[in-house]
């Protein structure tokens, strides 16, 4: 059951939210996570093994969590088993698409949740308070599930311990929810025709001009697509009184990739800091630990979203440019913001090629072609045709990306010019919702 589906919008939330609020606080987080594991059998009623890796994974990992509540308990080896259990399947369906014959399914969530649950299992270890209840609770919540935002365990738990459920945080939510949903539908979804007009066609076949557009699009829809999911989550998290941490902030208006990426999917890098980079040793141990640290995590990185060498490629690309950045030129490119934000946004949309492409063939391909390889189009008008249909939602994500539509947004929010806004953007998501096909987030595949 998707966020953008009049079944969760006009059913499933409501009820939901009608009964949660009527609880008392103690009963809070058994609803919730009764109310997910509803959410989840709804959503995978075809696949229902899907369940399975979630509910058998939760269960284990707050056991782990209750364990750790003794001191004595706190061994170095039992939480490297409690990891190791908890992410081995999560590392079978990665490993299956880099040396198996087949790629194994990756179920809905399995990304996220998993990530989630070591993070607990490590917050219990260091001596943290935790219930099983609460670890449960923290893992299943609908709102954050499939896609995130992940949380850090201590203020997600006491968040979730009391719940603070007001009529200016229904509001709040309401709005947050309402924006996402327009990002999702108004911008990213119109923006998925470009790349599917080259798919059609052929790389070989199309002009250098529609090659470059497809690439901006991608981008585009990429992070608002993203983007819009976080803001519903944070959204729906605000109207049940749970706060859930924001994921992006602005991260094409970055002057570098370093900068990049602690502005874009923020709570996965905060992760991946916390959890591999520094236990590695970080930048505090000399160069080498340093090189070790920082290829680690950009592995690793590729691997967690997608099981196939591209996303290696893509890991090895970003580690580059983020240790070029550290050794070699990012001085300069702090002194020259005009030349980042030249630098930064060629770099990113060039590097999303290795995620619309299948394989590195393929990736290699489309790379031929942005420069000019590749032979002659077989139209070289075609980028203004395509041009033609989606100016209006790639002019809409050039200027949605920049922090000047917060800003105004900001100075009218709560008004009563904002909640018109607000209704007639909410009932253009339900007009597109219905004359469009809408398609699935694009980490729900991550």
């Amino acid at each position: 059951m998707a966020f953008n589906s009049y079944s969760f919008i006009f059913l499933f939330f409501p009820a939901f939210l009608i009964l949660y609020r009527l609880l008392p606080a103690r009963y809070c987080a058994p609803a919730l996570c009764a109310g997910s594991l509803i959410f989840c059998a709804v959503g995978v009623w075809a696949e229902p093994w899907q369940l399975l890796p979630l509910v058998a994974l939760t269960l284990f990992a707050a056991l782990g969590c209750v364990l750790f509540r003794r001191r004595e308990m706190r061994r170095k080896w039992l939480l490297a088993l409690f990891v190791a259990v908890t992410a081995a399947p999560l590392c079978c369906v990665k490993l299956s698409g880099l040396f198996g014959a087949r790629t194994l399914p990756l179920p809905l969530g399995l990304s996220f949740y998993t990530f989630q649950l070591i993070a607990f299992l490590v917050y219990a270890w260091q001596g943290g308070e935790t219930t099983a209840l609460g670890v449960a609770a923290g893992t299943l919540m609908f709102p954050r599930l499939i896609s995130g935002p992940l949380a850090e365990p201590d203020k997600l738990l006491a968040s979730l311990a009391a719940p603070k459920r007001s009529r200016t945080r229904l509001d709040d939510g309401l709005e947050s929810f309402i924006l996402g949903l327009a990002c999702k539908l108004v911008i990213a979804d119109h923006l998925a025709g470009v790349l599917g007009q080259i798919r059609v066609r052929g790389v070989a076949a199309v002009s250098v001009p529609l090659a470059w557009l497809g690439l901006v699009a991608y981008a585009l829809r990429l992070y608002f697509d993203f983007w819009g999911y976080s803001q519903m989550a944070v959204g729906l998290g605000k109207m049940l009184g749970v706060r859930l941490p924001a994921n992006f902030d602005h991260p094409y208006c970055s002057t570098s990739v370093s900068e990049f990426w602690r502005r874009w999917h923020i709570t996965l890098g905060r992760w991946f800091r916390t959890y591999v980079y520094i236990p590695l040793g970080g930048s505090r141990n000399g160069l080498g630990r340093m090189l070790l640290s920082t290829i680690t995590v950009w592995l690793l990185t590729g691997i967690w979203h997608g099981a196939g060498w591209n996303y290696v490629l893509w890991g090895l690309m970003m580690c580059a440019l983020i240790l070029g950045e550290r050794l070699l030129y990012g001085e300069a490119l702090s002194r020259r913001p005009a030349l980042g934000h030249v630098y930064l946004p060629l770099m990113i949309a060039l590097s999303w090629v290795f995620f619309i492409t299948p394989d590195p063939a393929a990736a290699g391909a489309y790379f031929f072609r942005l420069f000019g390889g590749g032979g002659r189009a077989g139209n070289p008008g075609d980028w203004l045709t395509v041009l033609g249909r989606c100016w209006p939602y790639l002019a809409l994500g050039l200027v949605g990306s920049t922090p000047l539509p917060a800003r105004l947004w900001k100075k009218v929010s709560g008004s009563g010019a904002a909640w018109v806004l607000l209704f007639g953007l909410f009932w253009l998501c339900m007009y597109f919702l219905a004359t469009a096909s809408s398609d699935p987030f694009l980490y729900f595949s991550f």
